[in-house]
């Protein structure tokens, strides 16, 4: 009797091309979520990066504005907190007074020196892409621009370079 059981035992059970396709079917659907996963992450990464560069260009705008508009630029202490060497060495160079030293504030604005009127403000800070911004201004009733490199972070924006 026992002889006649052994062979049904084994019988009923999957075949081993069943298991071997159900194996397969298996790695199939593993390898599509683990897909879905990785391209949700990448989706939700690059989601996140482009909020992170809307938020840095907004804070990037809004500095480029508050220091012209304010004429922070006109403040060596600012100068020095928030220029990197490079451009710190333009200033210094730019600064033509025989026998002073000083900083070339007015690299900051148009190169007139009286206009038609007192209007002193950005109009426009638009972003360039890596880290250059190009900010449009009237200065004393004269339109101009210049391009500013920006690094750092809004805790502290550092100007590294003025064209």
């Amino acid at each position: 009797m026992a002889i006649i059981a052994l062979p049904l035992v084994f019988g009923c059970g999957p075949s081993k091309a069943e298991l071997v396709e159900k194996a397969r079917q298996d790695s199939i659907r593993i390898a599509d979520s683990i897909k879905q996963v990785e391209e949700r992450a990448a989706a939700e990464a690059e989601a996140k990066r482009v909020n992170d560069s809307i938020a840095r260009d907004s804070a990037v705008i809004a500095f480029i504005t508050d220091m012209y508009n304010t004429r922070k630029f006109e403040d060596n202490k600012f100068l020095e907190r928030h220029c990197g060497e490079k451009l710190m060495r333009k200033l210094q160079e730019d600064f033509d007074y025989d026998g002073y030293e000083g900083l070339a504030s007015w690299d900051f604005r148009s190169v007139a020196q009286d206009g038609p009127n007192n209007v002193h403000k950005v109009t426009a800070v638009i972003p360039e892409g890596d880290g250059w911004y190009k900010y449009e201004f009237i200065d004393m009733g004269w339109k101009d621009s210049h391009r500013l490199l920006i690094s750092g972070n809004p805790d502290l924006f550092i100007m590294e370079e003025l064209k």
